[in-house]
């Protein structure tokens, strides 16, 4: 912790840092820190340091020292807990297994084989398996044991053949008992069982389709979006032409990080009236939202729906996010939050 001990001593002589303050590590999920916070009394204003990988794909063992200029509504959100119901619901009974075959494997960002890298994994169910865009499955692994993962593909799969789904699995330990590990070390021909699908909150309501949907990713929590995405501009057997907004923040440790960064992109250019598509480095996503706040108020008083997937320790820095962002145009958030939720237009599945 040495790196630790020279930053205090160099904020505290430029008084950056308050006497008898330190630096308190948040982990974000991944091998390196996406932030290093203040304690509870710093100034909110003050920049938020991160430790992070420049080139992910080419030196994954290079870390930098940046400087994040964040708003000021950058918080002390460890106190703000999870709401009921934000987590996964998993089914109390198991119903029917299928099996699958595994026909391909790709790392999408990170050191292949090692803790952090994230993969794409598609299995061949050849047709028997039905799901709805946004919904999870669960994993059996030989150990007898279930984890649940969200589909990242939409009904038809990649191919929109129908016979195949993905999953986006990033790689969180080596140990031989761990199911991403199990999952990322998948070869072409190797069986996966799976059961499900399960209806998750990230299904999107597909009776309107003007509706304004607001999806905030970290991490692999992008995979329902995807799915979604996929089903909503891609799929040729939609059969439908969806003419709402869908606006994804995508948050990511840096840019060679992004999950399906160029199917995003391309899914905007071609839908540029009806997708935006904003990527938030350094896991900002808090930070976008508070720059594009007075437009998300006004989408959700006027009806839209708003998602969030990913890590749980996401969820605090937002919440104190949109209190801000209430009290600013004089709305008390305490009373229109519980509405959003009761009314289904607040989603949050974080794991």
């Amino acid at each position: 912790m040495a790196l630790k001990a020279d930053l205090c001593s160099v904020m505290h002589a430029y008084k950056m840092l308050p006497e008898g303050k330190g630096l308190g590590f948040n982990h974000s999920g991944s091998r390196t820190f996406s932030n290093l916070n203040f304690g509870k009394n710093a100034p909110t204003s003050l920049p938020c340091l991160s430790l992070r990988n420049e080139k992910q794909h080419f030196n994954y063992n290079h870390k930098v020292l940046c400087m994040s200029a964040r708003q000021t509504t950058k918080l002390n959100a460890a106190v703000i807990p999870l709401e009921v119901g934000e987590t996964r619901e998993l089914p109390s009974t198991v119903g029917r297994i299928y099996r699958t075959t595994v026909v391909s494997v790709e790392t999408l960002v990170g050191p292949k084989g090692g803790i952090g890298e994230v993969c794409h994994i598609v299995l061949n169910h050849g047709g028997s398996f039905s799901l709805v865009e946004g919904e999870f499955l669960q994993v059996h692994f030989p150990d007898q044991r279930t984890t649940p993962f969200s589909i990242a593909s939409c009904r038809d799969g990649d191919s929109f053949d129908g016979k195949t789904l993905s999953l986006c699995v990033r790689r969180a330990e080596l140990l031989a008992g761990s199911a991403s590990n199990y999952l990322c070390n998948l070869k072409p021909g190797d069986e996966v069982q799976i059961s499900g699908p399960v209806d998750g909150k990230m299904v999107f309501p597909t009776q309107d389709l003007e509706a304004k949907h607001i999806m905030v990713a970290t991490a692999t929590g992008i995979s329902p979006f995807r799915s979604n995405l996929q089903r909503l501009f891609e799929d040729p057997k939609a059969g439908v032409t969806f003419n709402g907004l869908a606006w994804l923040i995508s948050g990511a440790d840096n840019y060679n990080s992004l999950l399906y960064n160029k199917e995003f992109t391309q899914i905007q250019q071609k839908n540029f009236n009806h997708f935006r598509y904003q990527r938030a480095l350094n896991n900002s996503v808090d930070d976008s939202i508070y720059q594009s706040g007075d437009e998300i108020f006004t989408l959700l008083d006027d009806g839209a729906y708003i998602y969030f997937a990913g890590s749980m320790t996401m969820m605090p820095g937002i919440k104190e996010t949109f209190k801000k962002i209430a009290q600013e145009r004089g709305v008390i958030w305490d009373q229109m939050l519980p509405q959003l939720i009761q009314n289904g237009h607040w989603r949050v599945e974080v794991y």
